[in-house]
């Protein structure tokens, strides 16, 4: 008899545990963690940055956003002198010192060809944004998610890919097994074996209710070599944009 409640403790205990949650059904858990008011689509923020190089050289520079909008403006200073690259109105605009008419060389020296806004833009948008990026269309999640460890630290896992329209890179992002916070992620460009990067979070800082991850490290993937560390400073509304 005490054998048969034995094995009936273990049946139902065994059953009660709930499986693992699919790939979209954590990511869903994530975004209720990071914007539970769903507030990305309408932030209107500026953001206040520095980045530190392996030699240990810091910049400083600004983001502006407005997603209702559509508007985005990045600007840093180099060499003395102002940097922007941004998106208004659907338009891209790239400016040296507030100049738009600006000679190769100096497009090849700040990096002011043409694409650079949209490309800054999306870069931005989307790492700052996830992991409500993540619901965006074209974003090809797989079902099933796995635990996985990343400098020490074990994460639950799922992998992203997207649709060959929308690009080609494929993703691992890292969540806290118990909250589901965006700890880190991993992508690849699939052109080279193990290449890519990957990068951890650390840190947050609430803007207009948004959980945003404070400090990103970056990696590359084939030999752990540290790139360069981002770290959101601070964020203020957008009371009045710069473009």
């Amino acid at each position: 008899m005490r054998n048969l409640f034995l094995l009936a403790a273990l049946f139902f205990g065994s059953a009660a545990q709930s499986p693992p949650p699919t790939g979209p059904e954590l990511i869903r858990q994530s975004i209720a963690y990071h914007d539970a008011r769903g507030q990305w689509p309408k932030l209107q923020t500026r953001l206040n940055f520095t980045t530190t190089n392996p030699a240990g050289q810091t910049s400083p520079f600004e983001v502006e956003l407005d997603n209702p909008a559509g508007y985005f403006c990045f600007i840093s200073h180099r060499d003395g002198h102002e940097v922007i690259k941004a998106v208004v109105n659907g338009q891209e605009v790239l400016l040296l010192d507030g100049r738009a008419d600006l000679s190769e060389a100096e497009r090849k020296q700040y990096r002011l060809g043409a694409g650079m806004g949209q490309t800054m833009r999306n870069y931005y948008t989307y790492l700052y944004g996830l992991p409500m990026k993540l619901q965006d269309a074209g974003a090809l999640v797989t079902p099933e998610t796995k635990p996985q460890t990343l400098l020490g630290q074990q994460y639950a896992t799922a992998e992203v890919r997207y649709d060959p329209a929308v690009g080609t890179d494929s993703w691992t992002f890292y969540f806290d097994p118990q909250t589901s916070a965006l700890r880190a992620y991993r992508f690849a460009h699939n052109r080279t074996p193990n290449d890519g990067e990957y990068i951890t979070l650390s840190g947050e800082l609430t803007v207009d209710g948004i959980r945003i991850p404070q400090e990103r490290k970056w990696y590359r993937n084939d030999n752990d070599a540290f790139l360069a560390t981002d770290q959101l400073v601070s964020a203020e509304p957008l009371a009045k944009r710069r473009l």
